[in-house]
């Protein structure tokens, strides 16, 4: 693909960072509309979690294949039909129906989201600038993403609310989302170029991941990666917590959602590759990244279950999650700096990706279980407790990740 035009480059990215935001919506639902979804599908804790635990599994299956029908097929013909397929199934999705066929359904979705999405979205985003470009490029992308988030809550949010919450504004919600996502896809046909990658097709060699799997720093970027994806996990939780500790309305607690799960995505998406590039190490700026989210995760395990503690709770939410997404913006570039061999690169990619979301596949549903199990206060001082062991496990993999790279700098100089 030939480097775009200015104004195209930034059109086409900007593109990038509204479609990697709606897709992800019907799919997330749980995120944000916790109480409604649980309302409208009669399911429990964990049974929500299993949700997303299919979505996971099927996720984790298709990431490899994923890069290769990103490399085989148009990006056009992909973007349109993952955005429209996606949207249009979320038609089902409004009519709530029977439990297994929501499982069925979040199944279906990682083929759309990840299968045909994920990957020519990252390669379309690679291919519009040089090497130079691509932390500003992937920062600009995730703050698009949490912008066309931000907007996409404050508009959905209103109409949840008016029509009367529960499951008829849930409902209305979804039929919105599913408009919305329909749309982006028939505008990417307009948008993106209609191309394939002929000449990267036949790259991959089992030698290849050989050599990869060999290498130590790998599997410790990926305990790091690892960790920082189960804390993400576990702080989605925060949303039933603020209904069912401290007695939140569900618009309330929705708005409260949208703060955490799309304005400090945005702002980490604008600050975290900034504040990386001024340590001069992505694994340095984790290895802070984690003693943050040590600390606060701290103070949510010693936050009495008081609706009197609800300010400190929020104001927590805020400084926990400033941390886990200024991470969040740029802990998968830590692969730069584990001195990988060009010619593996996309091998170590798909890889770290495999290790990475491999916690969505029980994660969720563990999480559930955990409050499921012991209802009220100390169901969730047990997630977030897991949250604090995964935190103290990434910060250890970073530091030794950190130390190897900087003996393997000594002997490149030397």
């Amino acid at each position: 693909m030939e480097r775009k035009g200015n104004w195209k480059k930034w059109v086409t990215l900007a593109l990038c960072g509204i479609a990697g935001s709606v897709i992800y919506k019907l799919p997330y639902m749980r995120e944000t509309y916790y109480a409604a979804m649980q309302e409208a599908t009669g399911a429990s804790n964990a049974q929500l979690g299993f949700l997303m635990s299919a979505y996971g599994l099927v996720n984790f299956l298709l990431y490899l294949p994923g890069g290769w029908a990103a490399d085989k097929f148009s990006a056009r013909k992909l973007m349109t039909f993952s955005l429209v397929s996606t949207g249009i199934t979320g038609f089902y999705y409004a009519t709530f129906p029977p439990y297994i066929m929501i499982v069925l359904l979040h199944a279906l979705w990682a083929v759309t989201t990840v299968f045909t999405f994920w990957a020519v979205c990252v390669r379309i985003i690679r291919n519009l600038g040089e090497s130079t470009e691509q932390g500003r490029l992937y920062g600009f992308w995730y703050l698009g993403k949490g912008l066309t988030s931000m907007v996409l809550g404050f508009i959905s949010v209103p109409i949840f609310a008016n029509f009367g919450e529960g499951v008829p504004g849930l409902k209305s919600t979804i039929i919105f989302y599913s408009i919305v996502t329909i749309l982006t896809g028939l505008l990417s046909w307009f948008i993106i170029d209609d191309d394939t990658q002929e000449a990267e097709k036949s790259t991959f060699k089992v030698s290849d991941m050989k050599e990869v799997l060999k290498m130590p720093a790998m599997w410790l970027a990926g305990i790091v990666t690892f960790s920082m994806w189960s804390i993400y996990i576990g702080f989605g939780m925060v949303t039933p917590y603020l209904t069912q500790v401290f007695h939140m309305g569900e618009s309330k607690v929705a708005l409260a959602s949208i703060l955490r799960a799309y304005i400090l995505f945005a702002i980490g998406g604008l600050i975290g590759g900034q504040l990386a590039d001024r340590f001069k190490s992505r694994t340095r700026f984790m290895i802070y990244a984690f003693v943050g989210m040590i600390i606060f995760t701290i103070v949510y395990i010693m936050i009495p279950g008081d609706s009197k503690f609800i300010t400190l709770a929020l104001i927590n939410m805020v400084a926990l999650g400033s941390f886990i997404y200024c991470a969040n913006a740029v802990f998968f570039s830590i692969i730069d700096e584990v001195n990988i061999p060009k010619k593996v690169t996309g091998t170590a990619a798909g890889l770290l990706s495999l290790l990475t979301y491999f916690p969505e596949i029980y994660c969720y549903t563990m999480v559930g279980n955990m409050v499921d199990r012991n209802p009220g206060i100390s169901g969730f001082r047990n997630v977030f407790f897991f949250m604090l062991g995964c935190s103290i496990c990434g910060l250890i993999a970073a530091l030794i990740l950190q130390k190897i790279n900087k003996n393997n700098k000594v002997k490149n100089t030397a």
